[in-house]
């Protein structure tokens, strides 16, 4: 049986080992790039009640803007009561520093009805910048939760308002008619 041999020059050689190595480079770097371990960041601290189906590595976002991720989540240690069980910690971008503030409030939601959760950083203005290490409090679900309910009522009796109102319209005929020269 006759043997086939390939020869491939030792130029041709260098330039592949090359440009595969050259791809590897740019791959690792636009990863490193995209996870935000190139930007610089700081972290803040965050007490939730729950954070079920929260996982490392969630976004962090200011009025929907991503500024960071979910670095870890633990229990929380002295400070625990039921309010504040578990313990996140936000590795926030430092570009973004200026967006929280100590009047922020944060709380955890979802994307959709079934979406992924996340960290919304609810945005203040008066206060001051939060620093390394800081604690983000938490957003007051109670309020929000009792307004919500009582603008739904509104809206559904707003809604059968005009229902009714139309129907009234739509059931009588015009009485008054005016007079042809």
């Amino acid at each position: 049986m006759a043997e086939i041999t390939i020869r491939i020059s030792d130029r041709l050689l260098k330039v592949g080992v090359f440009l595969l190595t050259g791809i590897c480079m740019v791959g690792i770097f636009y990863y490193l790039w995209s996870s935000g371990l190139l930007y610089p960041n700081y972290q803040l601290k965050l007490y939730v009640s729950e954070a079920a189906s929260l996982p490392n590595g969630a976004p962090v976002r200011v009025d929907g803007v991503d500024v960071g991720r979910v670095q870890a989540k633990n229990l929380a240690g002295k400070s625990a009561t039921p309010q504040r069980r578990i313990e996140l910690q936000l590795r926030v971008y430092k570009r973004d520093q200026e967006m929280i503030r100590s009047d922020s409030t944060a709380e955890l939601e979802t994307d959709g009805l079934l979406g992924k959760r996340f960290v919304n950083v609810e945005r203040g203005f008066k206060g001051m910048p939060l620093n390394d290490g800081d604690e983000i409090a938490p957003a007051s679900t109670m309020p929000k939760t009792v307004e919500g309910l009582l603008n739904s009522i509104s809206k559904v009796a707003d809604c059968f308002k005009e229902q009714n109102s139309q129907t009234n319209d739509a059931g009588h005929a015009p009485t008054a008619t005016t007079p042809k020269p």
